[in-house]
C-alpha cells in the first residue's frame, strides 16, 4: 500500500514537473510577446486596441479549451478502455461548437464592434479571431485525451510547440506593419498549425463500441462551460469593463476622442496585467495534474488519498504564489520599468494591488478544480458566477467613482477585480473544506503570509529606479521570502526529500 502511494506521488510529481515546465515555457514566450508588441506597435492606443480584442478572444478560447480538456480528461481517466470513443465524440462535438461560434463571430463582428467595443476598428480583428476559436475548440479535446491518460510529457511538448508558433505569429504579424490586424492574423495561423500537429500525433479516436454516451458527455461539459465562462470572466473581464466604462466616462466629460482615451488606459492596464498574471500562470499547471488524480481518487472512494492530494496541492500553490507575488508588488514600478516604455509607469499602482488579487484567483481556481474533479462541477460554476458578478459590479462602480484621470481608473479596476477574486476564494474554501475536510493547512498559511510580508517589504525598500536595480529588488524580496520560510520551518528536509523522490525515475 505504501509502495503504491509512493509510486502515485512520484507519478503526480513528474507530471507536475512536465506540465509546469510547459507552463514556464509558455510564460517566457508570452512575455516575449508582451515586451515586444508595445514597441512594435509604437503607441499605447494601438497596443490597447489589440489587447482588448485579443483579451475578448482569449476569454472565449479559454472557455473552450479548459472545459473540454477537463471533461475529456475525466472521462478518459475513468474508463481508459473506451478512451478512443470518448475522443471521437468530443472532437465531433467541438467541431460543431467551434464552427458555430466562428460563423456567429464573422457575421456579428460589425455589431459587436459598434455596440460592445464602441469602435469599427474592431470588426476585422473579431473576424480573424473566428479561426482561432475553431482551432482551439478541437485542440482542447486532443490535449484532454493526453491529460486523461496522464501523458503529461507529450502534453507539455505540444504546448511548448504552440508557444513557439504563437510567439512567431504574433510578433511577426505585428512587424509586418499593418498594426493590430497583422498580429491577430499571425495568431490565427499559429492556432491552425498546432491543431494539425496535434491531430497528427494524437489522432481522431474511433467510433463504435460502448464508450461514453452523448448525454453524459454534454451533461458533464455544460456546467463546466458555465464555470469556465465565469472563470475567464473573473480573470479578464476587468479589461473589457475598463475599456467600456472609461469610454463612456470620457465621452460624458466632453473628451474629443473617448475611444483613444479608453484604448490608452487599456494598453497600460494590460501591461500591469501581464506581470500580475505571472503567479497564476506559473501555478496553473497544478490544476492540470490535480484534476485527474482527485477525479480518480474520488471515483475509487479513497478519501485519505483525496485529502492528501488537496492539502499538498494547496500548500505548494500558496507558497509558490506568494514567492512570486510579494516581490512583484513591492517593486511594482521597477517591474514595469524593466519591460515597458516610460508611459506605462502610470500602471504601477494597479500592478501592486492586482498581483495579490491574482493570488486569490489562482487559489480559487485550484479549489474549484478540486470541487469539479470530485464530481461537483455545478458548485464550482455557481461560485465562479458569483465571483464574476462581484468583479463586474465592483469594477464598474469604482471606475465611475474614481474617474479616468491619471492612474485612478487603473487602480479602481485592480481593486474591483481583487474584491471579486477574494470573494470567490473565500466561498470555494468553505465548499472544499465542507466536502473533503481540508484546505490550506492553517499553520502553513500563516507562515506563508509572514514570509510574503517580508518579501514585499524588502523589495519595496531596495531602490528600483532602473531595470538593473529592479531585478535586484525582486531577487532581494524572493530571498527574504525564502529565508523566513526556512526560519519558520515551513520548508526543510522533508520538502527536499519529497522533491528527490519525485525526480527519481525508478523504485
Amino acid at each position: 500500500m505504501a509502495e503504491a502511494s509512493n509510486d502515485e506521488t512520484r507519478k503526480a510529481g513528474r507530471g507536475l514537473l512536465w506540465v509546469t515546465s510547459g507552463k514556464i515555457f509558455f510564460i517566457v514566450t508570452a512575455y516575449t510577446v508582451a515586451l515586444a508588441l508595445p514597441r512594435v506597435f509604437g503607441s499605447e492606443e494601438v497596443y490597447g486596441l489589440f489587447s482588448v480584442a485579443f483579451g475578448a478572444a482569449a476569454m472565449l478560447n479559454a472557455v473552450l479549451i479548459s472545459s473540454t480538456l477537463q471533461t475529456v480528461s475525466k472521462l478518459v481517466s475513468e474508463d481508459e478502455a473506451h478512451a478512443p470513443q470518448v475522443l471521437r465524440k468530443a472532437l465531433l462535438l467541438q467541431l460543431g461548437i467551434g464552427a458555430s461560434l466562428g460563423v456567429v463571430l464573422v457575421g456579428a463582428a460589425p455589431w459587436l464592434a459598434a455596440h460592445v467595443f464602441r469602435s469599427a476598428a474592431y470588426t476585422p480583428l473579431i473576424r480573424v479571431a473566428a479561426a482561432v476559436v475553431l482551432a482551439y475548440a478541437l485542440y482542447s479535446a486532443l490535449i484532454g485525451y493526453l491529460n486523461g491518460h496522464q501523458r503529461f510529457a507529450r502534453q507539455a511538448q505540444l504546448d511548448m510547440t504552440f508557444s513557439v508558433l504563437r510567439t512567431i505569429g504574433l510578433v511577426g504579424g505585428a512587424a509586418v506593419g499593418i498594426g493590430a490586424i497583422g498580429a491577430m492574423s499571425g495568431f490565427s495561423l499559429a492556432a491552425v498549425a498546432i491543431l494539425f500537429v496535434a491531430l497528427a500525433i494524437v489522432g481522431v479516436g474511433r467510433s463504435g463500441g460502448e464508450g461514453v454516451s452523448w448525454k453524459r458527455l454534454v451533461a458533464f461539459l455544460a456546467p463546466i462551460w458555465l464555470y469556465q465562462a465565469a472563470l475567464q470572466g473573473i480573470l479578464q473581464i476587468d479589461l473589457q469593463v475598463l475599456h467600456y466604462v472609461a469610454s463612456g466616462v470620457a465621452e460624458r466629460s466632453g473628451v474629443e476622442d473617448p475611444g483613444a482615451v479608453a484604448d490608452g488606459l487599456s494598453g497600460i492596464y494590460r501591461a500591469a496585467q501581464t506581470f500580475a498574471f505571472v503567479p497564476y500562470q506559473l501555478i496553473l499547471s497544478v490544476t492540470f495534474v490535480v484534476f485527474p488524480f482527485v477525479s480518480r481518487a474520488t471515483s475509487l472512494g479513497d478519501d485519505e488519498a483525496t485529502r492528501r492530494y488537496i492539502s499538498n496541492a494547496l500548500r505548494f500553490s500558496l507558497l509558490v504564489l506568494l514567492a512570486v507575488a510579494s516581490p512583484i508588488s513591492g517593486a511594482a514600478a521597477g517591474v514595469i520599468r524593466i519591460a515597458y516604455p516610460q508611459g506605462y509607469l502610470v500602471g504601477a499602482g494597479a500592478l501592486e494591488i492586482l498581483v495579490f488579487g491574482q493570488v486569490a484567483f489562482a487559489l480559487f481556481v485550484i479549489g474549484a478544480t478540486i470541487v469539479a474533479g470530485g464530481g461537483r462541477p455545478r458548485i464550482a460554476a455557481t461560485v465562479a458566477v458569483i465571483g464574476l458578478v462581484v468583479v463586474m459590479v465592483a469594477t464598474w462602480s469604482l471606475i465611475t467613482v474614481f474617474g479616468v484621470e491619471g492612474p485612478s481608473a487603473l487602480v479602481a479596476t485592480a481593486i474591483g477585480t481583487s474584491i471579486g477574486t477574494s470573494t470567490a476564494l473565500l466561498i470555494i474554501g468553505v465548499m472544499v473544506y465542507r466536502a473533503f475536510g481540508t484546505f490550506v493547512p492553517p499553520l502553513s498559511g500563516v507562515r506563508a503570509l509572514v514570509a510574503g510580508a517580508a518579501g514585499f517589504g524588502v523589495a519595496r525598500v531596495i531602490p528600483h529606479e532602473s531595470a538593473l536595480s529592479a531585478l535586484g529588488a525582486l531577487i532581494g524580496g524572493f530571498v527574504a521570502y525564502g529565508v523566513v520560510l526556512v526560519v519558520t520551518r515551513e520548508l526543510g528536509g522533508t520538502e527536499l526529500g519529497a522533491l528527490r523522490r519525485v525526480l527519481r525515475r525508478g523504485g
